[in-house]
C-alpha cells in the first residue's frame, strides 16, 4: 500500500503556496521526501522499544505495537541467501542494447532483440516472443562452474503477455544443465510469469563424470516454457547468475536479524550464534567453546558481509538470514515542457514511498518542514513542525 509521491508533491506545493512563498523544484522536493520517509522509518524501532515497556491493550486494531509491527512487515525479508554480488553472465543487463554473449536459440521463432518502451517501463530488455512452430524459443550461455559451490540463476521480468484469451498466462522457462548431457545435476524451472516479477532458480552444478572435477561447464538457458501460447511475448529486463557465498548480504540491508544453518539431513534449521569479531579467535582456540556445525557462530565482518565458523560447511547444507529493508529512495520523476516540470508517471525511475497510506500526513509536514528551511521561510517549518507534533502525541498518548 504505497503512497503516490505525486499526490504527496502536489499537496506539499498546495500547502508551501508556491505563489507567495517560494517553488519547491523537484529536485529540492525529491531530497526533501528522502530525509522524511528515512526519519520516519528510523522512528519505528525506537518506537517499537518504547511501546515494549508500556502495557498493551486487547483492542485488534488499536495495539500500537501491533500498528508498529504491520507498518514494518512490508519491509522485512524472511529466509534470504547470502548471495556474492559478483555477475557471472556475460551479460546481465540490456542499456547498450546487444544480446553479446547470449546464444540465440529461439529456432523459427523471432529472433531475441533489446527493446526499451511503455510496455517495460521503458527499460532495457531482451525480447522473447513464441510466435513459431519451435515451441521453446530460448537463449543461453555456458559457464564453468565449481562443483563445490551453489548458484541462484534470476531473471527480471519487465514485460509479460499471452495474448489469446481470457485465464491465460505468460510462462517461462529457467533450465541449467551440464553441457556434457547428463540428467544428473539437471534444474528446471516453469512458471507463470507476470510484468514486474522476480524469479529464480538455485542450483548446485555436478561433477558428471564422477572422477572428483572441480569444475563442470553449465548451460544457463532462459527462455519461454514449451506449453505457452503462441503470440506471448515476455522481455527480461535482468538476468543473473551469483554465486551462494555465505558471505555476502543484500546491498538493501538496513537491520540484520537472526541467521540460520541447516544441514542437509536436519529437519529444521539452528540459529548462528553472533559473536564479536575480537571474540572470534577465542571461541575457535577452545576446545570445549569451538563453534561447529551443530552450534555455529558468525560475526560481522563488515556492512555487507557475515563470517561463519566453522567456515566448512556441511554438503547440501543451507545458510539464510532474516533483515529489515531500506525503503527505496523516493523519486518524483518528471519531464519538461515548455520549461516547466510535468510529472511523468511512466518514467523507469519514478518511485513512490514505500511506507504505510497513514504516514501520508507525516511525510506531508516534515517535507514542509524542510523545505521552509530552505526556503528561509520559518512560518512554514513551525507550521508543519507544530502539525506533525501534534500527530505524533496523538498517535503515541
Amino acid at each position: 500500500m504505497a503512497i503516490s509521491i505525486d499526490t504527496v508533491y502536489q499537496k506539499v506545493l498546495a500547502i508551501a503556496n508556491k505563489e507567495q512563498r517560494g517553488y519547491i523544484t523537484p529536485q529540492e522536493f525529491n531530497l526533501f521526501a528522502d530525509q522524511a520517509q528515512f526519519e520516519i522509518f528510523e522512528q519505528y524501532f525506537y518506537d517499537i522499544n518504547q511501546f515494549n515497556r508500556l502495557p498493551g491493550n486487547s483492542t485488534e486494531f488499536s495495539d500500537m505495537l501491533h500498528v508498529l509491527e504491520e507498518k514494518i512487515a512490508p519491509f522485512r525479508v524472511n529466509g534470504a541467501s547470502l548471495i556474492s554480488a559478483t555477475q557471472l553472465l556475460t551479460r546481465s543487463t540490456f542499456e547498450a542494447g546487444v544480446t553479446t554473449g547470449w546464444t540465440d536459440g529461439t529456432g523459427n521463432n523471432t529472433a531475441p532483440s533489446v527493446v526499451s518502451e511503455a510496455l517495460n517501463s521503458y527499460k532495457p530488455s531482451l525480447k522473447l516472443i513464441n510466435d513459431g512452430a519451435d515451441d521453446d524459443p530460448h537463449v543461453y550461455e555456458d559457464l564453468t562452474l565449481s562443483t563445490s559451490k551453489k548458484y541462484r540463476l534470476s531473471v527480471d521480468v519487465s514485460y509479460a503477455v499471452d495474448p489469446t484469451g481470457a485465464g491465460d498466462q505468460a510462462k517461462i522457462k529457467l533450465h541449467v544443465k551440464s553441457t556434457a548431457g547428463a540428467d544428473d545435476g539437471e534444474y528446471i524451472l516453469s512458471t507463470a510469469v507476470q510484468t514486474g516479477g522476480t524469479y529464480y532458480l538455485d542450483f548446485e552444478p555436478v561433477d558428471y563424470a564422477g572422477g572428483g572435477a572441480a569444475t563442470e561447464t553449465y548451460r544457463i538457458a532462459v527462455g519461454l516454457d514449451e506449453d505457452t501460447n503462441d503470440s506471448t511475448i515476455v522481455h527480461f529486463s535482468k538476468i543473473s547468475v551469483l554465486e551462494i557465498d555465505n558471505t555476502t548480504l543484500a546491498a538493501n540491508v538496513y537491520r540484520l536479524g537472526e541467521v540460520f544453518y541447516k544441514a542437509s539431513s536436519a529437519t529444521y534449521p539452528t540459529t548462528v550464534a553472533e559473536v564479536n569479531s575480537n571474540e572470534i579467535t577465542t571461541y575457535n582456540l577452545s576446545p570445549l567453546a569451538r563453534p561447529t556445525t551443530s552450534n555455529p557462530a558468525y560475526h560481522r565482518s563488515s556492512a555487507t558481509a557475515i563470517t561463519i565458523y566453522p567456515t566448512a560447511l556441511g554438503s547440501g547444507s543451507t545458510v539464510t538470514y532474516n533483515y529489515i529493508k531500506r525503503p527505496a529512495t523516493p523519486n518524483w520523476a518528471y519531464n519538461v515542457i515548455l520549461n516547466e516540470a510535468v510529472y511523468n508517471s511512466s518514467a523507469s525511475n519514478l518511485q513512490d514511498f514505500e511506507l504505510h497510506k497513514s504516514e501520508e500526513n507525516s511525510l506531508i509536514f516534515k517535507i514542509l518542514e524542510l523545505a521552509g528551511v530552505s526556503m528561509n521561510k520559518p512560518e512554514i517549518s513551525q507550521v508543519a513542525a507544530s502539525k506533525n507534533q501534534e500527530e505524533q502525541q496523538q498517535q503515541k498518548s
